[in-house]
């Protein structure tokens, strides 16, 4: 009886060691199907991955090739593109309630900027999404679904080198590029003790669409100041 029951829980063993191996061994993938998932459901739109690595030893991860599509109405362009994204994480924290990470460093992302002619943006569309998926409750939880409770902080998040094509219904046909001034954020969700990943995901894009409004709309005017000025000076020239 002792034997058959040695042997029964060896088996049990055995079965949770190959299911951690292949946990392990796929946690990669495990990631992007979690950073498409929680990203769509958050975002309101379709958020694609083409690669994660993660190397526990060096405390490192990498995200490859993520993409956020246009909201509905607008082009079949993406809103984001980040082809590499540069994660340092905090290997103490791991497997903990709190999941700390050090840093995330985004270079030369690229964005789409679409207005129309009410005034709105595919940035703006993007806002009301989240919003929307707040209020309705429809993105709460997010990250403990399956009884999980991890929660996360990210003590600092540096976006450099952004390029922005920018266009609008109330200028058809014209393109201007505008460059993205440099983004810092830290300790997100450090005063909570750690946030789920829709608050952090609504607290980082709201960030962006801020500085990428703000830069489009700075842009846009002082071209249309240019154009007027340069028509005023010809003139002038003129008589």
């Amino acid at each position: 009886m002792k034997k058959n029951v040695l042997i029964g829980l060896g088996g049990v063993v055995l079965v949770l060691a190959v299911f951690i191996w292949q946990v392990v061994a796929n946690l990669d993938g495990i990631v992007a199907g979690v950073i498409e998932e929680v990203g769509t459901e958050v975002l309101g739109t379709k958020v694609s991955v083409t690669g994660v690595s993660i190397n526990l030893k060096e405390a490192k991860a990498g995200i490859a090739g993520l993409t956020i599509a246009n909201p509905d109405g607008y082009s079949s362009a993406n809103l984001f593109e980040m082809e590499g994204i540069e994660v340092d994480l905090n290997l103490e924290s791991v497997g903990k309630d709190v999941l700390v990470i050090d840093a995330i460093r985004i270079q030369n992302p690229k964005i789409v900027f679409e207005g129309d002619e009410s005034g709105g943006s595919n940035m703006q569309a993007l806002l009301n999404n989240i919003e929307a998926g707040s209020s309705d409750g429809s993105s709460e939880g997010s990250g403990e679904s399956s009884g999980e409770t991890t929660k996360l902080i990210i003590d600092s998040l540096v976006f450099t080198g952004g390029q922005i094509k920018a266009s609008s219904e109330l200028k058809p046909g014209e393109v201007i590029d505008v460059k993205l001034p440099g983004i810092k954020m830290s300790r997100i969700g450090r005063t909570e003790g750690g946030v789920t990943p829709d608050v952090i995901a609504t607290e980082v894009v709201g960030e962006m669409a801020n500085a990428i409004i703000k830069a489009v709309a700075k842009a846009m005017v002082t071209e249309a100041i240019e154009e007027k000025t340069k028509g005023f000076l010809d003139k002038l020239k003129g008589d």
